[in-house]
């Protein structure tokens, strides 16, 4: 089978051939001679995902004149940036912090975020909100590139979820208590126009797969159930639906403690979800999530690749095998790190990348012994 075949094969709950093996790095990573094997592994053999161009969505789904500036620089200690969109809202704008000597690097300090006032909240819930630009062709184009390695996956933003990640999060939270009337605006105007725009794909013959980055900051310990049935199923449920009526399936990307809201999701329209982290970075028993939804929502994940770093070779092969032996059987599910890019970090100390690095060269190769079908392990 091709990674294609075995992906589309594993989400129909249908057994390919042998256990989709998810695996991506970062550009960076790819560089260093010591992950030639894993690159050639990732170019050739592993079942990936991968983003395809679908939708312009601006910010929070408004046009926007993005631009940035260095406001401070102290040299060998941080720069400090301020981000500014321009929307016919209004401006919104954020600082950053950013440290030497790894001033590009996708982790970075807050000084402000882009909503932090009720004024600033006010403005985005009432924005007016028309169908987001369409990128069909650059779509078209990505899908054939691809040919058959991997499924094409389009991102999509969630409008909570980016709401909690884009404002100052203990605001968000309050005003969930103090002024519901102007989030259920926000998450209203938001989630219509984001069905709007899908259904619109639907239309100019674009479908497929789905995938939001949100609900880990959406669940417990960060929100309650009743909150999560107010604030986020009926929206989510909404997309979901548009979703499904042209064709297209949801992935969701939630770290944490998701194992209890497994069936709420399935419910509320998700097809599937990852990494399915396991105890003490979530609480997800990939036996009894097996048992709960998969028959119907794909589960991917559940080796705590966090732990690469401290685990000998052995420990991960017993890992990975559990995973196959809870997750794979009757298909529906695909190995995957808990962590991102498997801890793969080209800026670590070199005695602690070459650890991980043969831990994931232990977690590619288990994951081609024990996961052959019929699995008999």
């Amino acid at each position: 089978m091709t990674s294609k075949e075995r992906l589309e094969t594993a989400a129909s709950f249908r057994e390919p051939d042998r256990i989709p093996i998810e695996l991506q790095i970062s550009e960076r990573a790819r560089e260093l001679p010591e992950l030639e094997k894993l690159v050639a592994f990732i170019d050739t053999e592993a079942d990936n995902f991968l983003y395809v161009p679908a939708v312009d969505w601006g910010f929070f789904g408004l046009d926007s004149d993005y631009s940035e500036e260095v406001i401070e620089d102290i040299p060998g200690v941080h720069q400090k940036m301020r981000r500014v969109h321009r929307t016919e809202a209004g401006d919104f704008f954020a600082i950053t912090q950013h440290f030497y000597p790894h001033l590009d690097s996708a982790d970075y300090h807050w000084e402000r975020r882009y909503i932090e006032t009720t004024d600033e909240m006010t403005r985005l819930a009432d924005a007016p909100r028309r169908v987001r630009p369409l990128e069909v062709e650059a779509h078209r184009k990505a899908v054939a590139k691809m040919g058959s390695r991997g499924l094409p996956l389009m991102g999509m933003p969630h409008p909570l979820g980016t709401l909690v990640r884009w404002s100052k999060m203990e605001e968000v939270y309050m005003w969930f208590l103090s002024d519901p009337g102007v989030i259920h605006r926000f998450l209203d105007n938001s989630n219509r126009q984001m069905r709007d725009t899908i259904l619109a794909l639907g239309e100019a013959g674009v479908t497929g797969w789905f995938a939001t980055a949100a609900l880990e900051m959406l669940i417990l310990p960060w929100m309650g159930r009743s909150q999560f049935d107010e604030f986020i199923f009926p929206y989510d449920k909404m997309v979901n639906d548009a979703i499904h009526q042209i064709g297209g399936k949801h992935r969701s990307h939630c770290h944490g403690n998701s194992m209890e809201y497994l069936e709420h999701m399935s419910e509320m329209g998700l097809d599937a979800t990852e990494p399915l982290e396991p105890p003490p970075f979530g609480d997800v028993d990939l036996a009894e999530a097996k048992r709960r939804v998969g028959d119907r929502m794909m589960l991917s994940g559940n080796v705590a690749s966090q732990f690469f770093n401290t685990m000998g070779r052995d420990e991960v092969r017993a890992s990975v095998r559990r995973a196959i032996r809870e997750g794979a059987p009757g298909g529906g599910f695909s190995l995957r790190t808990t962590g991102g890019h498997a801890g793969l970090n080209p800026d670590l100390d070199k005695a602690q990348l070459h650890r991980i690095i043969e831990n994931v060269e232990t977690y590619v190769e288990a994951g081609l012994e024990f996961g052959t079908y019929p699995i008999r392990i």
